[in-house]
């Protein structure tokens, strides 16, 4: 159909590091040969006689013909209310069973004038009509009604999620042939709840594609570039993608459409400078600094060529924009704070909240964040002005999809007043935020949809829990922290008691309750002669990023994280910085909760049971050490048994213990590139007292694996695994030809009889996702622990193929005849490693050679290889070979 698309109906602006504002104007697209011909009257109701209307059908007839004469006569776009209430009294003296056709003629031409006057009534109209007209012979008219009910449910606010999907599903009725409608579908897809996250971020970029294909660059160049922009950010916001790519990405899309606009198209200019401000302002690769300042030129640039005198919106998104980039937590000096306050002010008078809460909201959020930065840096005055800026952002922010946003600016009111002391208001603001987490997830509809939401909620629960502590409600903060953990796998709402929670405490040992929301970090140890929480002043939010990332603001990957990824091109420093860390980790951490522990009533030898929080899990903290005056070095895991778990929830989950006979399975070297697995798998044959079936190369399928979970109580997989640090539920090991064995695909075969023991011997099977938003509640510990299993054997990066079968061997030799736990075996397997000489392990493989092939003869090259190494040499004394694996769960 010819004619002109509208423009598109999003108008956003992501205006904070944690906040991308939106709003959904939509604007009814042109749409040639809207109207309806006319064939009849129309009836209000079912088509009965109404009270007062005569009964005569000439009288009828002709009162009829009068209305219909004097609606032609009629100028609609003047006098709209007239032709409604024409329309209206004609309907009354048309039979709707007699002549359907002419009813809904006029109940469509009485929805297209009720549109701006009274919404509902024209949606209601247009469904009367859709009701009778035929989509084959009355397509037009059968298109135009599932347009327009489509159209005025998405300029509805607010819009809940079932509204959303009824106007996705009229539009996408239309659109094929009314491509202008892409512009409307687009944002319901920015914004849907509903559904699959990926699923409905194809759909939004397939009809912005579409709508930007209708307009021509070098006549429309405004219209092009904002449409082309737009498709920018959306390519960028591809849920789970790698963020850095992907801002390139979108990066070099917009340099592209500046690089084609013409010098008159001041307003596009504007706008991709700004989109390109937003890019260097998030930009991981390259220097911080310089893009810092490239984001800041360019924010200038854009407010510099949009005067008083431009558009309000164009210059109060300059203003913005500009703003935001003079607010860099924790690093503003007083001059940019105070400069972007004043452009705050200048925004402010600009914006119409009724016309554009979301871009008025943003200035709220804004002036909350630098009264955010004065508390931080002392200035306690501002408390109250964070309380009203804040509570003036969540008052423009109620349609449904600013959920998330309501969120953030309770966090920031929170972060606030616990910076303030204010611990008990902080909490309540906080627990207003989980409401609001609670209403997002009852919306999810997909795991991706569940996941992309408790993500952005769970340090909410967190920073609860610290406000708790910090008010001395100890149980209640384990509650808090616990429920926000276990919001992805938890299908109940029964809270643990202090009775079950008892029923963990290791004998002789405690449970260790991190919790690093914020500064100072605690520790919550709960043992047999009482619960104490420790505060570690060296040791919260800031140090745990500082030592993850390298600087808890910055936008590029250091520290640990930084070395991980590196590890193959940087092996030295990533071994030196494993070494390094575990120095750090006992002085700032384990010190001062070691000192605490005898009072407590934990033996000199308890076990510990260490429930992480805030990206803690990426961490060995088991390989903590210290050297002595005389600097011999003394490892934690020679004074304790470290075990680990993702919740309290995940051990309540574990089945119960099994003391009958066990059978295994074990999965060796499907890939056939870890010829050591076959050796490991041997000896682990060897160790157990139980029956094993092994599936050795093109047998190990994820369909054979699979069918045998409900079968086994041992689950051993000597293979390669990798973690998704971006979608965490497709982490996988490989399997025979390649396939992959994701957790998503365990999850329905885990809800039967999961094994007790899960072996994943395999490179970092025990990360958690930390790349974005460290959350130690996913990975393949938690689901398994989740399911039921009992105890999980995993790593937390690549670890060496011969150093690997050697200390898998021991542990399950340290395992047999059940006398030790998992935990004290691994424990006391990673101590043998450690500690093992070349002399030893030449004698366990003169033994080895004997084996079948391939393990025999690998045995024997091994023995061979080791002849060129003293017989007291240890091999394996680096915490790279040892440190990797931990043991998570119940035992």
């Amino acid at each position: 159909m010819p004619g002109d698309p509208a423009r598109p109906a999003a108008e956003y602006l992501r205006c904070d590091d944690r906040i991308a504002y939106a709003e959904c104007r939509a604007t009814r697209p042109f749409r040639p040969g809207r109207e309806v011909v006319s064939r009849g009257g129309q009836d209000m109701g079912d088509g009965a006689a109404a009270v007062g209307v005569t009964s005569d059908p000439e009288d009828r007839r002709r009162r009829l013909q009068s209305l219909l004469a004097e609606l032609a006569a009629l100028d609609l776009e003047r006098d709209a209310e007239r032709g409604r209430e024409l329309l209206a009294e004609a309907a009354q003296y048309l039979d709707r069973v007699a002549e359907p056709r002419r009813w809904a003629a006029l109940r469509s031409r009485y929805a297209a004038l009720s549109e701006e006057i009274d919404p509902a009534a024209a949606a209601a109209a247009y469904r009367d009509a859709l009701e009778v007209w035929d989509p084959a012979s009355e397509r037009d008219s059968w298109l135009a009604c599932h347009e327009g009910i489509g159209w005025l449910l998405a300029r509805q606010a607010p819009l809940t999620p079932a509204q959303q999907q009824e106007a996705i599903e009229h539009l996408e009725c239309a659109v094929g042939e009314r491509p202008y409608l892409a512009a409307v579908l687009a944002p319901l897809y920015q914004f849907h709840t509903l559904g699959d996250p990926w699923a409905n971020w194809r759909q939004r970029v397939a009809y912005l594609e579409q709508g930007a294909a209708l307009i021509d660059r070098d006549s429309e160049p405004e219209r092009w570039a904002s449409a082309m922009n737009a498709l920018a950010v959306a390519c960028q916001e591809e849920p789970d993608a790698d963020f850095g790519a992907a801002l390139e990405r979108r990066l070099a899309r917009h340099a592209q459409v500046l690089a084609a606009l013409p010098a008159a198209a001041t307003g596009a200019r504007v706008e991709t400078w700004l989109a390109l401000s937003e890019c260097f302002r998030f930009r991981c690769l390259g220097d911080a600094a310089a893009n810092l300042a490239t984001a800041e030129r360019y924010a200038r640039d854009a407010l510099a060529a949009c005067p008083p005198a431009a558009g309000w919106r164009l210059r109060a998104e300059a203003l913005l924009a500009l703003a935001r980039v003079l607010l860099r937590p924790g690093r503003s000096d007083a001059a940019a704070l105070a400069e972007a306050r004043a452009l705050c002010d200048e925004a402010a008078p600009l914006i119409d909240p009724a016309l554009s809460p979301a871009l008025r909201a943003t200035v709220e959020s804004f002036r909350s964040d630098i009264c955010l930065e004065g508390i931080a840096a002392g200035d306690l005055a501002q408390v109250e002005p964070l309380l009203a800026h804040g509570q003036a952002a969540l008052a423009l922010l109620s349609a449904p999809e600013a959920l998330r946003d309501r969120r953030v600016v309770r966090q920031v009111i929170a972060d606030g007043l616990l910076l303030a002391g204010r611990f008990e208001q902080a909490a309540a603001t906080l627990r207003d935020a989980l409401a609001d987490a609670t209403t997002a997830l009852a919306e999810a509809s997909s795991i991706a949809g569940r996941m992309e939401r408790i993500w952005e909620f769970r340090d909410s629960a967190a920073l609860l829990a610290h406000c708790l502590l910090r008010l001395g409600r100890d149980d209640e903060a384990l509650l808090a922290l616990d429920r926000g953990k276990a919001l992805f796998w938890r299908t109940d709402d029964r809270d643990w008691t202090r009775a079950d929670l008892a029923g963990l405490v290791p004998a002789g040992g405690a449970l260790l309750c991190a919790n690093f929301a914020a500064d100072p970090g605690a520790v919550t140890i709960v043992a047999a002669g009482g619960s104490e929480t420790v505060w570690l002043p060296h040791f919260g939010r800031q140090r745990l990023l500082q030592l993850q990332r390298g600087d808890a603001h910055a936008t590029a990957l250091g520290g640990w994280l930084l070395a991980y990824h590196q590890q193959h091109a940087q092996a030295a420093a990533w071994r030196q910085m494993i070494d390094e860390t575990g120095r750090v980790l006992f002085d700032e951490l384990w010190r001062p909760l070691l000192q605490r522990l005898p009072a407590l009533g934990v033996a000199a030898d308890g076990e510990l049971l260490w429930l992480h929080q805030g990206g803690s899990s990426v961490f060995p903290l088991h390989a903590a050490w210290y050297a002595d005056d005389r600097g011999e070095r003394h490892w934690l895991l020679d004074e304790h048994v470290i075990r680990y778990a993702p919740s309290i929830r995940a051990l309540l989950a574990a089945r119960p213990a099994n003391d009958g006979r066990a059978s295994a399975l074990l999965v060796a070297d499907p890939l056939r590139d870890l010829p050591f697995a076959t050796v490991e798998c041997a000896w682990v044959q060897q160790a157990l007292a139980t029956p094993a079936t092994l599936l050795g190369n093109d047998e190990a399928t994820p369909a054979a694996v699979v069918a045998a979970l409900g079968r086994v109580d041992i689950l051993h997989l000597a293979t390669h695994a990798r973690f998704d640090l971006q979608r965490p539920l497709q982490s996988c090991v490989f399997l025979a030809g390649g396939e992959r064995l994701t957790i998503e695909s365990l999850l329905p075969a885990l809800a039967g009889r999961p094994p007790a023991l899960l072996a994943l011997s395999a490179c970092e099977t025990a990360m958690a996702r930390v790349a974005s938003t460290p959350d130690e509640s996913l990975g393949f510990p938690a689901a398994f622990l989740h399911a039921g299993t009992r105890s999980v054997l995993a790593s937390l990066w690549p670890v060496d193929d011969v150093a690997s079968a050697f200390l898998v061997g021991r542990f399950y030799r340290e395992l047999a005849g059940g006398a030790k736990p998992p935990a004290c075996a691994l424990r006391d397997a990673q101590h043998w490693l450690r500690t093992v000489s070349v002399a030893e392990l030449m004698a366990l493989l003169r033994t080895a050679k004997e084996l079948p092939p391939p393990a025999g003869p690998l045995a024997a090259a091994t023995r061979s290889a080791l002849r060129s190494h003293a017989a007291d040499h240890r091999p394996y004394a680096a915490p790279w070979f040892w440190a990797a694996f931990i043991i998570c769960g119940r035992e």
